[in-house]
């Protein structure tokens, strides 16, 4: 029985084990989003100051090449804030599939868990029951050895 409690404490540490990792990833992909949205926050404002910036000039005299370099940086932001908020939904998803991963490690910890305890259980009542049965028998020895000597 020992032999089948350690085997199932090894899986159990095995499914612990990849269950923080499935933790560590987690940690690491919302760190990620963190700075994703970080980034996407700064992409903003610099769009925000360059729009102003391009306004700013509607009475002043500038070339159109001028315009045109001040309208593309104001493309090229926006196609950072575009691939960024694709970056974000990719690693959203990716959290919510290590979720539903992490979830479904934590129960088979837990089921593993439970089952372990109840076989530690039925190992400690198997002992009990044998240890009583052997106080029983030498109780029954002693008590059937003095009996025969007083009579």
């Amino acid at each position: 029985m020992k032999e089948k409690v350690d085997r199932f404490e090894r899986i159990l540490k095995t499914r612990v084990k990849g269950r923080e990792e499935e933790q560590i990833l987690l940690a690491d992909q919302k760190n990620e989003e963190e700075q994703l949205l970080s980034h996407l926050d700064t992409l903003r404002s610099e769009k925000e100051r360059a729009l102003v910036s391009f306004g700013m000039q509607q009475g002043m005299l500038c070339t159109p090449q001028e315009m045109w370099f001040q309208r593309k940086s104001i493309d090229v932001i926006e196609k950072h804030i575009c691939d960024g908020d694709t970056s974000l939904c990719d690693v959203r998803q990716a959290i919510e599939a290590t979720e539903v991963r992490l979830v479904e490690k934590h129960r088979e910890v837990q089921i593993m868990e439970k089952y372990i305890t109840s076989i530690v259980e039925e190992w400690r009542t198997n002992l009990q029951k044998n240890e009583q049965n052997e106080m029983d028998d030498m109780a029954g020895i002693r008590h059937g050895s003095r009996g025969r000597k007083f009579l």
